[in-house]
């Protein structure tokens, strides 16, 4: 099963509990985001993306351009531990985690959620590798990826215990990035890109792992 059957399933699933609350202005938030035009200024492939340092869940400092001092660098925007698709995300691309190792790449996650509240959930998360904390949404805003929850999503979510404020820590809470994932090449340009408005779409792990045997077979 692809990475988008285990989605479009559990979108399935999220639409018939309580008639759909957990996904409610989906389609709403689509469109807004579609119609701002916003994701225009995401970098595209060739552009250099823009470098980061960013404390992991245990406060270290990770930069983008000493990981690419190693090799090619993946790189996945969530919206956090809380989002349900993007927790199936960050599992489907743990499992793919050896092949990207294999092929020279680092992998890192990026959400605007607390140093401290994603330490808190690491064990459950269960991955094994760097998930860095985005406060206020700094790094997500120069990829042109954010944007503020609605009102009614805020809510929705507030109804099933999601607690922005909490989870974020940031007067910032209620922005989040459109889930977006990147491969940099070791000069930082992007290779392969996948950004879409619907938070229940995300990048297949096998056209991560093509775009990394491409930039290898350049290399050879």
């Amino acid at each position: 099963m692809t990475l988008q059957e285990e989605l479009d399933t559990l979108k399935a699933k999220a639409q018939s509990v309580n008639g759909g609350e957990m996904v409610l202005g989906h389609h709403d938030f689509v469109q807004d985001i579609n119609n701002s035009g916003r994701l225009e200024q995401v970098p595209k492939l060739g552009d250099i993306a823009p470098p980061f340092m960013l404390p992991d869940d245990k406060g270290n400092i990770v930069s983008s351009n000493t990981l690419l001092e190693k090799g090619p660098l993946i790189i996945s925007f969530f919206r956090g531990d809380w989002c349900v698709f993007c927790s199936l995300e960050l599992r489907a691309l743990q499992r793919s985690l050896a092949e990207f190792k294999k092929l020279g790449a680092s992998l890192i996650g990026i959400s605007p959620q607390s140093v401290s509240y994603s330490h808190m959930v690491a064990d459950k998360r269960n991955v094994q590798y760097n998930v860095l904390s985005d406060e206020g949404n700094k790094i997500a805003d120069s990829y042109g990826l954010m944007f503020s929850m609605p009102n009614q999503m805020i809510n929705a979510f507030s109804a099933f215990g999601v607690d922005l404020k909490a989870i974020n820590g940031s007067q910032s809470s209620v922005d989040v990035p459109v889930p977006a994932t990147f491969v940099l090449n070791t000069e930082g340009r992007v290779v392969y890109r996948f950004v879409d408005a619907d938070y229940t779409k995300r990048a297949e792990p096998a056209a991560i792992i093509a775009s990394l045997m491409e930039i290898n077979a350049q290399a050879a």
